[in-house]
């Protein structure tokens, strides 16, 4: 059975926040990652990527945690009727609702994204690809995600933001992490980006209800720094004023945080008083708030952490508490990625999923202390 339709609340609910509230209402955030975006093939499948189903006592365990957001990823391609009028599954919407409801439901703020949906097969999957090339395409893609989206939540309050896209870039390609402002595909990537931002924001807005003055989020190319700063990535133009986010990712500094162990400039050293741990961090936070926060344009680092390296916990204890308070002193809110993985690939696992127990207790404790 489907989730009954929230019964619509009025617009008199919605509370009006400015940049500074709705930073510290948010708080310290966390990812529900590799579950609504995992994919078999391009079908999306929650527990095709080894996490159990979520729960509402998984959500339940961040919130008691200190946790005050939740960025819940998601993918659609297969689960996109293109010859029916490109609709979503309608059991996919309803499951992606629960999930939602049992964060929002609980007090919690909520993104919800598209996720992993940025495709060079976008013949085959449906999805986008950031270039003018596939501009017809995508702008479809676009409209048709989040013109049904944005319908089925118009009645939520501000508790719920959307995002537009996730590291939008040139899969593929030689540039696809490495975005470099000088090169025509770069810069044809980064309008690209723009106009699908601008098209999703027309979209939301047109939707009614709280989606009017809902906050939107959304990242430059690749949701990187360099992707963010450069004069390339503008705000879309809104209907009401102050209502944008700017979403950045930074597993940062990358030889510590992200940087795979079998490379040799890969380290499991961090120390707060070490000028070269810190400078990457202090470079990104610094030039996200002359950029935008000054200008009182929340920023939102919508994915950061560090995998564990041998068991490393004292160096990411220091990590996270050098990187929270970082953050929060430059009027940042953080949400630090839990894919759930302890053995596997990148190990940013810290919740065992299947046992709501939190792994590795002390990163959590410093993330809510210097936050």
């Amino acid at each position: 059975g489907g989730v009954p339709a929230r019964a619509a609340t009025s617009t008199s609910s919605f509370q009006d926040l400015n940049q500074q509230q709705i930073t510290e209402a948010m708080g310290v955030g966390y990812n529900l990652g590799n579950s609504l975006e995992a994919n078999d093939a391009g079908t999306p499948n929650e527990t095709a990527w080894g996490n159990p189903k979520l729960t509402e006592q998984f959500v339940l365990a961040a919130k008691s945690a200190g946790f005050q957001s939740i960025r819940i990823p998601v993918s659609y391609l297969n689960k996109i009727d293109d010859n029916n009028g490109y609709q979503i599954d309608s059991a996919w919407l309803d499951r992606v609702q629960e999930v939602v409801d049992y964060a929002y439901d609980n007090g919690m703020y909520v993104i919800l994204n598209t996720h992993h949906d940025n495709t060079a097969n976008i013949e085959g999957e449906g999805g986008y690809y950031p270039d003018t090339a596939h501009a017809e395409e995508s702008d479809r893609y676009i409209r048709g995600i989040w013109t049904q989206v944005a319908e089925r939540f118009k009645d939520y309050d501000e508790h719920l933001i959307f995002e537009s896209l996730n590291e939008p870039r040139l899969a593929g390609t030689d540039y696809e992490w490495n975005f470099n402002a000088g090169v025509a595909e770069c810069k044809d990537a980064a309008g690209s980006i723009n106009r699908l931002n601008q098209l999703f924001v027309d979209t939301v807005r047109a939707t009614g209800g709280n989606n009017v003055e809902r906050y939107l989020m959304m990242p430059g190319y690749d949701a990187s720094l360099a992707g963010a700063i450069t004069d390339l990535y503008q705000l879309p133009n809104d209907i009401v004023s102050d209502k944008l986010i700017v979403s950045v990712h930074a597993y940062t500094p990358y030889n510590f945080a992200l940087r795979p162990g079998s490379e040799s400039e890969a380290t499991d050293y961090f120390s707060w008083e070490d000028p070269k741990s810190v400078y990457e961090i202090n470079d990104l936070m610094n030039s996200l708030y002359n950029k935008f926060v000054s200008k009182e344009i929340p920023v939102v680092i919508g994915e950061y952490g560090a995998v564990n390296r041998d068991n490393n916990t004292q160096d990411r204890v220091d990590y996270y508490a050098y990187y929270t308070a970082a953050a929060r002193a430059n009027g940042i809110t953080c949400c630090v990625w839990d894919n759930g993985s302890f053995t596997d690939g990148e190990t940013f696992g810290i919740l065992r999923r299947r046992v709501n127990k939190w792994f590795f207790e002390e990163t959590i404790e410093a993330m809510m202390k210097y936050s």
